[in-house]
């Protein structure tokens, strides 16, 4: 692993040059081809996008984040390869916005487990990633949460475990996952840096079941997240996920701001593609008006693109904090981006342009969807705080 001050600090560190790379052009061709092709009928049937699954697990990038040792590509923001996981991310989402999100939860979960799990956990986790898509799901989110990290799902300790109650949801790769890491608050303990447990919780458990028709909103449905019901579930002690608070204490949530960065872009990258190609290919170039709206919106996604790859060199040469600050301005500024040009190109293009033979609609909508997960208006006031000489938590998306 590198030293953070040494190569990226002293050579002209390029995140954008990854997508030169063979293996990303090629991905790209397959996400703006088979990825958007396939992506109507996932999206009519909220269904998972298994085909684009299985196209990602034939050419290793569902482990991207793991060590080249497990049989991943060993990059991730704590490893001297921060960019590709990320640029890989992007690249999907230019063709579908869903499997880009499906790509991005079981990688999160993947590199969790390595990082903090038990050589047991790993073999028995990440051992079956290498032969099939043996997808993860990281399960934080819940009815009726007031705070990130305070869980209303309980767990109590009993001889040789835990008994865990409560309801999940959310839970992108339900259908096909083969497990889920998810969070619960141990009994009797008021801190939440000292109460936050994870456990893995596997599908087949006593007590674990799953409402698959719940999740039906307006976009992001290739994407399905249902809910998982934990009624007296016993996890044993191997389940258990490293020490209690260690999810907040070493600040992994604020490690995944740059994947969501990554699929607002990217899928607005892919939506403005398409609108060129669609302009042009009916004459439309000349229009004055649509000249300068088109140039409106590249210099705005020149300004989120140059702010993405900030942030991801940032993890390599600033401290923790400040790359968590500069990953959520990226994260707020894409968002921003993203439906700024869903405004603008849906006036450009016209109504024509919003027929279901078109990617565009779903594009508008899993926009529409996903960028509402973090919650922007608490990201600003978290970087005014940052700026004011206040307390702030730079690792909370809400």
């Amino acid at each position: 692993m590198l030293d953070r001050n040494s190569l990226y600090a002293s050579t002209a560190f390029d995140p954008a040059a990854v997508l030169e790379q063979p293996d990303l052009q090629e991905l790209r061709q397959l996400a703006e081809t088979k990825f958007r092709e396939r992506g109507r009928a996932y999206d009519e049937n909220c269904s998972m996008p298994v085909e684009n699954i299985q196209d990602l697990h034939d050419r290793g990038w569902l482990m991207t984040t793991v060590s080249k040792e497990w049989g991943g590509r060993g990059s991730n923001l704590t490893t001297d390869d921060p960019a590709t996981y990320l640029q890989v991310l992007r690249t999907i989402a230019r063709g579908c916005s869903g499997t880009a999100h499906c790509y991005q939860v079981t990688n999160h979960t993947a590199w969790c487990i390595e990082q903090v799990g038990t050589e047991r956990q790993k073999e028995k986790f990440l051992g079956p990633m290498r032969k099939k898509p043996f997808l993860g799901g990281f399960v934080g989110s819940e009815p009726k949460r007031k705070h990130m990290y305070q869980m209303t799902t309980t767990a109590k300790r009993v001889d040789g475990g835990y008994i865990v109650n409560g309801e999940k949801n959310y839970a992108t790769n339900g259908e096909t996952m083969g497990f889920a890491v998810i969070f619960a608050a141990i009994e009797g303990v008021e801190d939440y840096n000292q109460n936050h447990q994870m456990f893995i919780i596997e599908p087949d458990m006593p007590g674990v079941t799953m409402d698959h028709n719940w999740y039906r909103p307006n976009g992001m449905r290739a994407a399905p997240s249902p809910i998982i019901f934990l009624n007296d579930v016993f996890v044993p002690d191997e389940n258990v996920l490293g020490a209690p608070g260690t999810y907040p204490r070493q600040r992994w949530q604020g490690r995944f701001h740059l994947g969501f960065t990554a699929n607002y872009l990217g899928t607005s990258e892919g939506m403005y593609d398409w609108f060129l190609d669609y302009c042009r290919q009916r004459g439309r170039g000349k229009d004055p008006i649509l000249q300068m709206r088109t140039g409106e919106m590249k210099i705005a996604l020149d300004g989120a693109r140059a702010l993405f790859h900030q942030a991801i060199t940032s993890w390599k040469t600033k401290s923790v904090v400040e790359a968590e600050l500069i990953s959520m301005s990226a994260k707020s500024l894409a968002a921003h981006v993203a439906f700024e040009l869903s405004h603008k190109i849906i006036h450009a293009a016209g109504s024509t342009s919003l027929f279901d033979e078109f990617p565009l609609s779903r594009a508008l909508r899993d926009l529409e969807t996903h960028v509402l997960h973090a919650g922007h208006d608490r990201t600003a006031q978290i970087v005014g705080q940052s700026q004011l000489g206040e307390t702030f938590d730079s690792t909370l998306q809400r």
